[in-house]
C-alpha cells in the first residue's frame, strides 16, 4: 500500500490530472484526493491509528506462529499441521508461545501474513541450460509454421473401465443431469499416438497395445506414408529415449533415403542433432527437458480426455480403441481447427531467476549437486544469451544472493563424491560470479 500511495503522490507532484492518475493506478478519485491532501499536510504514508479493540497478541507471538507453520516439518513426522492440531499443541506446550491461543486467532494471524499452509502445489523447475533457446525456436515455429509441420506424442496407460451399472440419461432426476456409477472393473490399458497438423488442426490418431520402439516405428512410418513424398516434413516431439534411439533413427534414414552413420552417433545428444539436420526430408524438433507443455498436441490430449474419455465405460480395450478412433474421426470431420499459439514466454525469464534465488535463500539441505549444477548452467546461459530479457533488479538480487550464500553453495559442492560434477560446478559458479559482476558494472557505467 505504501508503494501505491507513493506513486499517487509522485504523479500528483508531476501535475498529472486526477482522472489520468485514477486510470493508471486503478484507485478511486476520492482516494487520490485524500492522499494528495495528506501529502500537502506532511503526513506519513502509513495508516492512521484506528479505534477499536487493541491487538491481543504482540508481534513476537505472531512471528512465532508464522515461523511454526512455515517449517517443512512443524512436528515430528508431520508435513502439515491443521489449525485444530496447532491449537492443541500450543495448549499442551504453553512455553512455546507463552500464552494460549485459539484456532480462530491462528487463522487470523495466518491470513494477515497471506499464508496458506493447507495448500500444496507442485512445480517443475527449469533444469535444461538451453531451455530458453529451444523454447524460442519452438515459438517461432508456431508463429511461422512450415507447410507440413506435425506435433506428436504418445499417451500411455489409458484404462478401459467397465461400469458395474449403466449411467442414467438426462431427465431421470429432478435436477436434469446425468448420473454415472463410479464403481467399475478394470479391463486393461491401451496407448494412443496422436499426430497433430499445426496448420489445420486435424489429427492422425492410432491406438496400440504398447509404446515400444517397434510400435512407434510402425505408427510413425504409417503417418509419413500419408504425406506427399516430395515435401519436407517437420516433426516436434519430447525427449523420450525411444524418439531418438538407433532403431528409430535407422527408420528415419530409410524413409529419407539417406545413410545413417550409426557408429558416429554413440549418444542421445548426437542422435538428436542428426535428427534435427535439414539435409534430410524429415526434420525433427525436440522440446526442452521439463518443457512438454510446449508441445501443442497436449492441447488435443486435453480435449480427448474431456470430450471422449471422461465418464466413458468400455467392456474391453478393443471397444475403448474403437471409441477413441470414432472420436478422432468426429474431430477431423466437424470440429478440427488450428490452435493459435499466443504465449511468448517473456514472464518465464524473471520467474526462473526468482525461483533459483528463493532456492538459495531458504538453504534447503536436500538440494542435490546435479540440480544445483543445472541451475548454475541455466543462469550462466541466461546471463550471456538473454541478459536483456530479465529485469536488472533481479540480476542484482541474484548477485547479492550468491555472494551471501556462497558458503551454502560451496557446502553442496564439497560434500558430493561426484568429482566431475564438483569440478564443473566450481568452475561455472566462479565464472557466473565474475560475469555477473562484469555485466552489472558495465550496465551501471552506461546508465551513468
Amino acid at each position: 500500500m505504501v508503494e501505491a500511495r507513493s506513486q499517487i503522490i509522485a504523479l500528483i507532484s508531476a501535475k498529472i490530472s486526477r482522472s489520468e492518475i485514477a486510470t493508471f493506478t486503478g484507485y478511486h478519485l476520492k482516494t487520490i484526493d485524500r492522499w494528495g491532501k495528506r501529502a500537502e499536510q506532511g503526513e506519513v504514508l502509513q495508516d492512521r491509528p484506528r479505534t477499536g479493540r487493541p491487538t491481543t497478541f504482540d508481534e513476537l507471538t505472531q512471528l512465532k506462529v508464522t515461523a511454526f507453520f512455515c517449517q517443512f516439518n512443524p512436528l515430528p513426522g508431520c508435513n502439515y499441521v491443521s489449525l485444530n492440531w496447532a491449537e492443541q499443541y500450543f495448549a499442551q506446550n504453553p512455553c512455546f508461545l507463552g500464552c494460549t491461543i485459539s484456532r480462530s486467532s491462528l487463522g487470523r494471524i495466518l491470513r494477515k501474513h497471506s499464508l496458506k499452509p493447507h495448500l500444496h502445489k507442485y512445480f517443475l523447475q527449469i533444469t535444461d541450460p538451453k531451455f530458453f533457446d529451444i523454447m524460442q525456436s519452438i515459438i517461432d515455429l508456431y508463429l511461422n509454421p512450415p507447410p507440413y509441420f506435425f506435433v506428436w506424442d504418445e499417451c500411455p496407460g489409458i484404462q478401459a473401465k467397465e461400469a458395474l451399472a449403466p449411467p442414467l440419461p438426462l431427465g431421470n432426476g429432478k435436477d436434469g443431469i446425468q448420473y454415472s456409477e463410479p464403481n467399475h472393473n478394470r479391463k486393461g490399458t491401451i496407448d494412443v499416438y496422436s499426430f497433430l497438423d499445426v496448420n489445420t488442426g486435424k489429427v492422425f490418431c492410432k491406438c496400440t497395445d504398447d509404446h515400444k520402439v517397434e510400435t512407434l516405428v510402425q505408427v510413425f512410418t504409417e503417418h509419413v506414408a500419408k504425406q506427399p513424398s516430395d515435401e519436407v516434413l517437420h516433426y516436434l516431439c519430447d525427449n523420450l529415449g525411444n524418439h531418438s534411439c538407433h532403431q528409430f533413427c535407422r527408420v528415419v534414414a530409410k524413409l529419407c533415403g539417406v545413410d545413417y552413420p550409426e557408429n558416429e552417433l554413440d549418444s542421445k545428444e548426437k542422435r538428436q542433432n542428426w535428427l534435427k539436420q535439414d539435409h534430410k526430408r524429415i526434420i525433427f524438433h525436440f522440446t526442452p527437458k521439463h518443457g512438454s507443455w510446449l508441445n501443442m498436441v497436449e492441447i488435443w490430449f486435453g480435449i480427448l480426455g474431456q470430450k471422449c474419455l471422461k465418464h466413458h465405460t468400455a467392456k474391453d480395450t478393443i471397444e475403448l480403441a474403437e471409441f477413441i478412433d470414432k472420436f478422432a474421426d468426429t474431430w477431423n470431420k466437424y470440429f478440427y481447427h488450428p490452435f493459435t499459439w499466443t504465449y511468448d514466454g517473456k514472464d518465464l525469464y524473471d520467474q526462473a531467476l526468482k525461483r533459483f534465488i528463493r532456492h538459495l535463500t531458504v538453504e534447503n539441505k536436500f538440494m542435490d549437486l546435479s540440480f544445483l549444477l543445472s541451475q548454475l548452467e541455466l543462469m550462466y546461459n541466461m546471463l550471456n544469451q538473454h541478459f536483456d530479457r530479465v529485469s536488472i533488479k533481479y540480476w542484482n538480487l541474484l548477485e547479492n544472493t550468491i555472494i551471501e550464500k556462497k558458503n551454502y553453495v560451496c557446502n553442496i559442492i564439497n560434500k558430493s563424491d561426484k568429482l566431475r560434477l564438483k569440478k564443473n560446478a566450481e568452475e561455472i559458479f566462479l565464472d557466473l560470479l565474475h560475469q555477473l559482476n562484469y555485466k552489472l558494472h558495465t550496465c551501471t557505467k552506461l546508465a551513468a
